[in-house]
């Protein structure tokens, strides 16, 4: 019975690595915009003012070389799940930074993403975000992935899902960043 429920919540290979690409992807990408730009980013975690401020010179060197490690996690068999949990994680820790800013009404904070060369504001959109990444992440850790044998169909299927997901995610993040910008009328 159990085994019956676990396989009807199988995923099929194509959707779980389209799946798994994007997110790492998305750590890929984060870790990348902190690197450039290492100043910036650490002014993002001086702002949230959670972290003490002698701690923020060695979060801000090592939280994108733990994304780094994430992106290359996800896409190593023995080490997906623990990447997947982790990466949950800090989603999950990203989230509750963000959640607790708002809280406090401190909604023109930078939310330190990865939207190069504009500033992006903290939301309730980004908690929303990284909820479901982090949901998304735990699929792709632990979910069990249909056996089948897979096709040349499947290849280009992945690679254009996982451009499609990119593309999506970040014209979300361009919409998201312009919001703020874009006079209410009415």
């Amino acid at each position: 019975m159990i085994l019956e429920a676990m396989t009807a919540w199988a995923l099929d290979p194509v959707p779980a690595t389209i799946l798994r690409l994007s997110l790492a992807a998305l750590w890929l990408g984060a870790a990348s915009h902190k690197l450039a730009d290492p100043r910036g980013f650490e002014q993002a975690l001086e702002a949230y003012d959670i972290a003490p401020r002698a701690a923020l010179p060695l979060l801000g060197a090592l939280l994108p070389f733990l994304e780094l490690a994430l992106a290359a996690g996800l896409l190593i068999t023995p080490t997906r799940p623990a990447a997947a949990v982790l990466g949950a994680l800090v989603l999950a820790v990203y989230g509750a930074a963000i959640a607790l800013n708002l809280y406090r009404g401190r909604r023109g904070l930078d939310c330190g993403c990865l939207v190069s060369g504009a500033r992006s504001q903290i939301s309730s959109a980004l908690v929303w975000r990284n909820g479901a990444a982090a949901v998304a992440s735990l699929a792709v850790g632990f979910l069990p992935r249909a056996a089948r044998v897979s096709g040349w169909m499947d290849t280009w299927t992945i690679i254009a899902g996982t451009a499609v997901v990119a593309l999506l995610y970040l014209a979300m993040e361009g919409l998201r960043a312009a919001a703020p910008r874009v006079p209410r009328t009415g």
